[in-house]
């Protein structure tokens, strides 16, 4: 896959949420991207892809703080759980590899626990 895919891909999807309210791609190269998903002013999915070193990142932000996210290095995936966001869960479930919607639908379930949407 190419950055031009991954990046399209994301874009893609992202449509697909009517929570998030804003897409933007803050920084892209030749092998890597990074988008912010806005929730609002405060919140946002920010997603990173580095297609060289197979390195795809899902991050919720709030307040910016990671309050959550997935992160795929090399083909092995680990969770940042909420409520304790600088750990990582090698868990199977943490270790099990997710999709940028099965992550939405993570994120969207969590801020709305938070009553955040």
């Amino acid at each position: 896959m190419t950055i031009d895919e991954f990046e399209h891909q994301v874009l893609s999807t992202a449509l697909e949420w009517s929570f998030l309210r804003l897409v933007e791609t803050v920084d892209k190269t030749d092998y890597a991207v990074k988008l912010r998903l806005h929730v609002d002013t405060e919140c946002f999915v920010q997603v990173y892809g580095n297609v060289q070193k197979g390195i795809v990142s899902y991050t919720l932000v709030l307040n910016r703080l990671r309050i959550y996210g997935r992160d795929n290095e090399a083909g092995q995936w680990h969770r940042h759980p909420q409520g304790k966001p600088d750990s990582h869960d090698m868990s199977p479930e943490g270790r099990t590899e997710v999709t940028l919607a099965q992550f939405l639908t993570e994120a969207q379930g969590i801020l709305r626990d938070e009553g955040l949407i």
